[in-house]
């Protein structure tokens, strides 16, 4: 298994995206991952919101100050049209310029972002005019952190989403507690969780960074410039990567011996899986089945890494699932420490990425209102309706397209 240390150095109106980096890249030429969340009083002003009912979003008008320095690519890199798609430290505010474009490899937007939203629930944001399919180019970036991805031609892997950037959020905690020497992103899709952790963790030191996906197109678009995998992380720590297109949980049954696993898996239980505790066997989608959430809770419980650590999302859909409930008592039994780092409620598109009947994922009505404890902790379960979210914040009732789960990034440290 070869160690890749690569050299780092406006709504839809008629929007003409680009769907491929021209032109192409053929070698790894010096590039740099330099991104700096806040540059001196120069370049891009945001504007203060205007209030919207939907989501807190808002569109641009006047400006105040909050600068923003992009990652840096391949000179190589061009694409002439592309959104930019910024969340702010706490993941709550997404600023997006629409029409944007990449000139040997610099990041450039004009004045003030398109459209703002306040409490992102979800990334593509339609009921403001953004959406972003998973074959489009765009750029993202958080804290200091960036990528262009376009999922490559034949990829099933899951685009980022807001899960990955509450993923992110909560790793900002969890990175500051201990040092990290080697970190797996299980399930890794676009990768961005795991550049993350390169870009911010602690200690001294080479650190071994494995992004694992059983995609291999996944792979194909880690070892491009557009994700600019970069040598060294924000403290001058070298880097050593390690992409694999395989089966994590195989490759984890042969090198558990991580510092920290983290993965934003698949995260919605089958209807078997809600109604007895036994898990289905792989259903072939990139969203359906809990097996990998319960074989990562057993792998930590049973870790003999002394304070060896999983940061995982799961979901109030995810709880519903018996397995995942005994999988999360049972690891604390075994002398696990379990903390939640983050709770958001956020919205699932059932339409998109949910079977055909919902009723299995749905709370009761007990449920909507009362958490259950778990493991020392207290969650939601369950889903709730179009115009029944369980906070009612920012007019998410009136957006009738969506049904409201809550998000839970979990930490679990092995005894």
């Amino acid at each position: 298994m070869a160690c890749i240390s690569c050299l780092s150095s406006k709504s839809l109106r008629g929007r003409a995206r680009s769907e491929s980096i021209e032109p192409e890249v053929k070698q790894l030429p010096e590039r740099c991952d330099r991104s700096v969340r806040k540059k001196p009083d120069t370049g891009v002003k945001i504007s203060s919101p205007v209030p919207s009912t939907h989501s807190g979003s808002s569109v641009g008008r006047s400006c105040e100050s909050c600068d923003y320095d992009f990652a840096t690519f391949a000179s190589t890199v061009q694409v002439a049209r592309l959104p930019v798609v910024v969340f702010d430290d706490e993941v709550e505010e997404q600023l997006i310029w629409d029409d944007c474009c990449v000139k040997n490899g610099v990041v450039s937007t004009t004045g003030a972002p398109d459209i703002r939203v306040k409490n992102p629930v979800v990334m593509s944001n339609a009921f403001k005019g953004f959406v972003v399919q998973p074959y489009e180019t765009r750029y993202l970036h958080f804290r200091d952190v960036g990528i262009i991805f376009a999922r490559p031609p034949g990829g099933r892997f899951m685009q980022p989403s807001i899960d990955t950037m509450l993923v992110c959020r909560a790793l900002v905690d969890s990175l500051k507690t201990s040092e990290v020497k080697r970190v797996i992103d299980v399930g890794s899709g676009s990768g961005f969780i795991g550049k993350f952790v390169a870009h911010h963790a602690r200690g001294e030191g080479e650190l071994e960074v494995a992004l694992v996906d059983i995609d291999r197109s996944a792979l194909k678009y880690y070892e491009g410039t557009t994700f600019n995998s970069g040598a060294v992380s924000s403290t001058g720590r070298s880097i050593c990567w390690k992409f694999l297109a395989e089966d994590a949980v195989a490759f984890l049954n042969r090198d558990p011996d991580f510092d920290l696993i983290v993965s934003n898996p698949p995260y919605i239980p089958t209807r078997p899986e809600c109604s007895a505790n036994h898990l289905s066997p792989l259903s072939g989608g990139f969203w359906e089945g809990v097996g990998l959430v319960s074989y990562l809770l057993t792998l930590i419980s049973r870790s003999e890494k002394p304070k060896a650590r999983l940061v995982i999302m799961v979901t109030s859909l995810t709880l519903k699932a018996p397995a995942v409930l005994e999988a999360l008592e049972d690891a604390e039994k075994k002398g696990c420490k379990l903390k939640v780092l983050l709770e958001r409620e956020i919205a699932w598109k059932a339409w998109y990425a949910g079977p055909y009947s919902l009723d299995h994922l749905l709370a009761t009505a007990k449920e909507q209102r009362q958490r259950h404890k778990v493991a020392g902790c207290e969650f939601f379960l369950g889903a709730t309706p179009p115009g029944h979210s369980r906070t009612g914040l920012d007019g998410r009732d009136q957006m009738f397209g969506y049904h409201w789960h809550f998000a839970y990034v979990l930490e679990v440290q092995a005894r």
